[in-house]
């Protein structure tokens, strides 16, 4: 008996083409929304079927489709389980803006022992 699943979550980097099944497919990692052990990251093959659906890096999706789980180990020989969905259905609900990273220089403390204002700062 199959297990489908539905997830919510974001794509963590470009879609990857492959080959699966002997046809060309799309390769997505999905971080799904969730906590702890419930907030796996998923990897999901999108068939010529999804085609023409536009997804990229940044994307937040909804996916169902056929689960399937391995295990495994990681670079550290530490046992890993493997998330995976074969994609039915597929939506977008958006754009997670990722922001912008300031330069920071590792050294910049700001000016140590300077305590005017710490009367602001709520905690």
């Amino acid at each position: 008996m199959s297990t489908y699943r539905t997830i919510v979550g974001i794509v963590q980097f470009p879609p990857r083409e492959g080959e699966a099944a002997g046809k060309t497919v799309r390769n997505i990692r999905v971080n799904s929304a969730g906590f702890g052990q419930f907030a796996v990251p998923v990897s999901a093959t999108l068939w010529p079927s999804h085609k023409d659906f536009e997804v990229e890096e940044n994307d937040i999706v909804v996916l169902e489709g056929k689960y399937t789980k391995s295990g495994g180990k990681d670079k550290d020989d530490n046992p890993i389980t493997y998330h995976n969905i074969s994609v039915a259905r597929i939506g977008k609900i958006g754009e997670a803006d990722p922001g912008e990273r300031p330069d920071v220089d590792d050294n910049d403390a700001g000016d140590a022992g300077d305590d005017e204002g710490d009367e602001d700062i709520p905690f």
